[in-house]
């Protein structure tokens, strides 16, 4: 179940990126564009950390920064 997870997560990562691209690119507005990345970004962190988090759970953050 553990790789099924880190599959689906990496695929919807992905995902993110190409959307993220595919909405920037042609955007004519600069501030469109920085909010696209920034919102991306924001939600590609979200999914690493829960990838990151999939096969054990620290106790507290500083163990988790520790692995």
């Amino acid at each position: 179940m553990k790789r099924f997870k880190k599959i689906v997560i990496a695929v919807l990562m992905t995902i993110v990126w190409l959307v993220m691209f595919g909405m920037a690119i042609p955007m004519k507005s600069l501030r469109g564009q920085v909010v696209t990345v920034v919102i991306c970004l924001l939600i590609n962190t979200v999914l690493g950390v829960y990838y990151s988090l999939i096969d054990h759970r620290p106790t507290s953050f500083r163990e988790w920064l520790k692995h």
